[in-house]
């Protein structure tokens, strides 16, 4: 359930790149039943205060949660953590659908419409036939012409990311499915 490049996209948002390895390990030992920041650095071998920051970070994403205690000898507060798989799995799904409308909009543009770039250098201009035409289809950076942009490898990237989502989309909820007792229907 955490080792899915749905999930590890939806994470990246959170964390960052070094440290999505570690979060992943965090979950796990949650998941696990360590609930204290000291039994998660023990159980990963993660840096303490990487733990801490880290489990700060899930539950800023509301996926983790946790309950204060204070020890009456020592008046210290102790911090119990948990996972919550259910506001996981929600978040990632509406991840998931965001993405998927995006990458959807953005084919669907591709294909119902003609774009114009600039003939020397792509980077300066790139416009549909309205905007493409505002400049006499003159680049505006450069003032060469435009010439029509053949969207044939980037509308197949995105169908094939669209399709690599949907497979690992689907690869989640049946792990989440088969975990949870649900048959997914």
């Amino acid at each position: 359930m955490i080792n899915n490049r749905i999930a590890n996209d939806f994470l990246s948002q959170s964390v960052s790149e070094d440290d999505l390895k570690n979060v992943k390990a965090i979950i796990q030992a949650l998941l696990e039943g360590n609930e204290t920041d000291e039994e998660i650095h023990e159980k990963t071998g993660i840096k303490l205060n990487t733990v801490r920051k880290l489990l700060y970070k899930l539950h800023d994403a509301s996926i983790a949660n946790y309950k204060r205690n204070k020890d009456p000898e020592t008046q210290w507060f102790t911090y119990s953590w948990s996972f919550n798989e259910k506001e996981y799995i929600e978040k990632i799904t509406k991840f998931y659908n965001n993405r998927i409308e995006e990458r959807k909009t953005l084919l669907d543009e591709l294909e119902n419409n003609l774009y114009f770039v600039c003939c020397m250098d792509q980077e300066h201009f790139k416009g549909d036939y309205a905007e493409s035409s505002e400049y006499e289809f003159y680049c505006p950076i450069c003032d060469y012409e435009l010439e029509p942009y053949d969207s044939k490898k980037e509308k197949s990237l995105l169908k094939r990311r669209i399709t690599i989502d949907k497979k690992n989309f689907k690869k989640l909820m049946d792990s989440y499915n088969k975990q949870t007792g649900k048959n997914g229907n």
